[in-house]
C-alpha cells in the first residue's frame, strides 16, 4: 500500500529526475551547439535554411541525447533525492518509525523502474523513427546543403568477404570507392576494386574501372583482371546501417542484420547490447544509492565520492568491453554481458548490507 511518506519521496524523486534531466540534455546540446557553431552559421547562409532548421534538428536529436546521458540521469536523480531527505534528517525520521532503508528508498526503486521503461521506448521507438531525418538535417546544416556522404563504411558479407566503401552518397546509394578482399576457394587472396559502384537488383555491385588481384603463392607478381560486377548480399539499407549509431537502430532491426550477417561482431553485440543497455542503468542506481544511504554525515560524504567514481568506472568498462567485443577482442556476448554480472553481483552485496 502507497503510504503518505511513499508519496513524498516520490515526490522528492520527480523533482529531482527533472532536474536532472534538463541539465544533463542541455548540457550536452549546449556543448555540441558551441562545438559546431560557426558551421552552422556558414550553413544557415549557404544551405537556405533558417533557424527553425536548427531547432528541428536538435529536436530530432532529443531522443538520441536522451538515450546517452539517461545512465546519468538517473543515478543523480536517485543520489540528489537521498541527499535531501538526509539534509534534514527526514531519511532518520522514517528510519525511526520502523521502516527499514529499503523500505524507505523502494519509491525510488520503484520510480526507476518506470522512468525505466520510459527509456527502452526512446531507445527502440522514437530514436530510430528520428534518426535518418536527423542525420539528413544535420548534415545540410554542417556541410552546407552538400549531398550526404558517409566517408568509410566497413562490414563483411554473409561469405566472410570484407567490403570496404568510401564515399557512400546516401541520396544516389552509390559508392565513390568499393574494395573487396576475401580468400577464395582455392586459398588464394584477392582483392577487387573499382569505382562509382551502383547496386544491380539482381544481387551485387556494378563497378566502374574495375580490376582484381589475385595472389598465387607460386607467383611473384598478382594475376590482375578487369571486373565488371561483384556479387554480395550487402545492400545500400545495410551499408547505410552499418555506419549508423547503436540506437539509431531498433532491437528488430538489429536482429535482422545480425540473422542475415551472421559473421559480422558488430550486430552480435548490439542484440545483447539492447537488452544490458537498460539493465545496466538500473544497477548503476542499485550501486550508487547504498553509499549514499549513511546515517552517519561524514561517511555519507565519502560515501558519495565512491559511488560516482563507482557509476564512472563501470561506464568506462562497459565502453572498453564493448570496443573490444566489436573489434573481436572479446567475445561479444561477454563483452556485453560481463559489465552487467559484476555489477550486479556487486548490487546485490551492497544492498544485502544496507544500514538499517
Amino acid at each position: 500500500m502507497i503510504s503518505r511518506l511513499d508519496r513524498y519521496v516520490a515526490r522528492h524523486f520527480l523533482s529531482s529526475w527533472f532536474v536532472s534531466a534538463v541539465f544533463f540534455v542541455g548540457l550536452y546540446g549546449v556543448y555540441d551547439l558551441f562545438a559546431h557553431f560557426d558551421d552552422l552559421l556558414r550553413g544557415l547562409e549557404e544551405a537556405d535554411l533558417g533557424t527553425l532548421d536548427v531547432a528541428h534538428m536538435y529536436a530530432l536529436q532529443l531522443p538520441a541525447i536522451f538515450v546517452q546521458v539517461a545512465p546519468f540521469v538517473m543515478v543523480m536523480a536517485a543520489i540528489v533525492t537521498l541527499l535531501r531527505l538526509q539534509r534534514h534528517n527526514e531519511f532518520m525520521a522514517m528510519i525511526l518509525t520502523g521502516r527499514s532503508a529499503l523500505r524507505v528508498v523502494l519509491p525510488i526503486l520503484a520510480l526507476t523502474l518506470v522512468f525505466l521503461g520510459g527509456l527502452v521506448w526512446v531507445q527502440e521507438v522514437a530514436a530510430p523513427a528520428v534518426a535518418l531525418e536527423r542525420d539528413d538535417l544535420r548534415w545540410s546544416l554542417l556541410e552546407k546543403g552538400k549531398e550526404r556522404l558517409v566517408e568509410s563504411i566497413r562490414m563483411r558479407d554473409a561469405d566472410g568477404r570484407l567490403f570496404s566503401a568510401f564515399d557512400y552518397n546516401v541520396s544516389t546509394q552509390r559508392v565513390g570507392r568499393l574494395n573487396v578482399s576475401f580468400r577464395d576457394e582455392l586459398g588464394r587472396d584477392v582483392h577487387i576494386t573499382g569505382a562509382n559502384a551502383a547496386w544491380e537488383p539482381e544481387g551485387g555491385w556494378r563497378l566502374e574501372e574495375g580490376r582484381s588481384e589475385v595472389r598465387h603463392e607460386d607467383r611473384d607478381r598478382p594475376v590482375e583482371d578487369e571486373v565488371y560486377f561483384v556479387p554480395t548480399d550487402i545492400r545500400p539499407e545495410d551499408l547505410l546501417a552499418e555506419s549508423r549509431l547503436p540506437f539509431d537502430l531498433s532491437y528488430e532491426e538489429v536482429l535482422g542484420l545480425a540473422d542475415r550477417y551472421p559473421r559480422s561482431r558488430r550486430y552480435r553485440l548490439l542484440r545483447h547490447y539492447h537488452v544490458t543497455f537498460p539493465l545496466s542503468v538500473l544497477l548503476l542506481v542499485l550501486l550508487a544509492m547504498p553509499f549514499v544511504v549513511r546515517l552517519d554525515a561524514s561517511r555519507r560524504i565519502r560515501g558519495l565520492g565512491v559511488a560516482i567514481l563507482m557509476c564512472l568506472g563501470f561506464l568506462m568498462l562497459d565502453a572498453f568491453l564493448r570496443d573490444f567485443g566489436s573489434r573481436g577482442v572479446v567475445q561479444p556476448v561477454l563483452a556485453a554481458w560481463l559489465p552487467v554480472i559484476i555489477a550486479g553481483s556487486l548490487a546485490t552485496v551492497l544492498f544485502d548490507s544496507l544500514e538499517t
